[in-house]
């Protein structure tokens, strides 16, 4: 009889024991389940603050945009009669001035409006044919700050460089652009003095005589002619000055 509580007692307690350690370890698990979930949550939470804050960058990378006036100025005519094409073509055509003007628009979140860069272009034969041997001085206007002048460099960089083939040099300088009607005057100090006027609309001209392409893509392109056209910078180790009226302007609105 004895034997037999002792026996039963026995079992009682390592049937208590077994339930206490079940206990225990359920709440462990319950614990660690807990943590985990919390864990996983706070991750969760940081990896879609992470998407968002990716998510506005790229909008606001993407929602870049600059349009403005563009002016390009050549060393030859761009609109003339088929004899006087022909014997500038291969001594002539070497040079030419790209005036960016910019109306409005950021790029890269910087706003731009209101500034203006130019390059100067050079190579050994007509640009028209001439791609490899391009090379350029590039001048930044000293209106825009330090952060826009870096983000003007790299508009152009990013954009223009076939274009401009080889930049050797880029220059902060006093650039002044002035549009009035039809007239257009750019000036960059002593180094570059540009007049020029374009006709007063496109049937003023006879396509079968454009014999020239802007170097950029623009819109509504228009012809025109310089009154004065002179550089001189030892940087490009180029100089010239076009006394007389010549048709050798294009013009028109450049959007990036």
């Amino acid at each position: 009889m004895v034997q037999n509580q002792f026996i039963t007692l026995l079992i009682r307690s390592l049937v208590v024991t077994t339930l206490m350690e079940l206990a225990q370890n359920s709440i462990y698990i319950s614990t660690q389940i807990k943590e985990t979930a919390t864990m996983i949550k706070s991750r969760a939470i940081s990896i879609f603050a992470l998407f968002l804050i990716v998510g506005l960058f790229t909008v606001a990378i993407g929602s870049d945009s600059i349009t403005g006036e563009y002016l390009e100025a050549r060393s030859v005519s761009v609109y003339v009669g088929a004899c006087h094409f022909g014997s500038e073509y291969i001594e002539g055509g070497k040079e030419a001035t790209i005036v960016w003007n910019i109306s409005q628009g950021t790029w890269k979140g910087v706003s731009l409006q209101g500034l203006t860069v130019v390059a100067v272009v050079s190579a050994q034969n007509n640009l028209d044919i001439d791609l490899e041997t391009r090379r350029s001085v590039l001048y930044i206007s000293n209106k825009a700050n330090q952060l826009q002048q870096e983000t003007l460099i790299d508009l152009i960089k990013k954009n223009y460089m076939k274009t401009l083939g080889q930049l050797i040099e880029t220059k902060v300088a006093t650039i002044n652009f002035q549009k009035n009607g039809l007239v257009y005057d750019v000036a960059i100090g002593k180094v570059l003095s540009l007049s020029a006027t374009t006709f007063p609309c496109h049937d003023c001209t006879q396509p079968h005589q454009i014999w020239y392409s802007p170097l950029s893509k623009i819109n509504n392109t228009a012809i025109g002619k310089s009154t004065v056209y002179c550089y001189q910078d030892k940087s490009l180790s180029v100089k010239w000055k076009i006394g007389q009226s010549i048709n050798n302007i294009f013009v028109g609105k450049f959007s990036i």
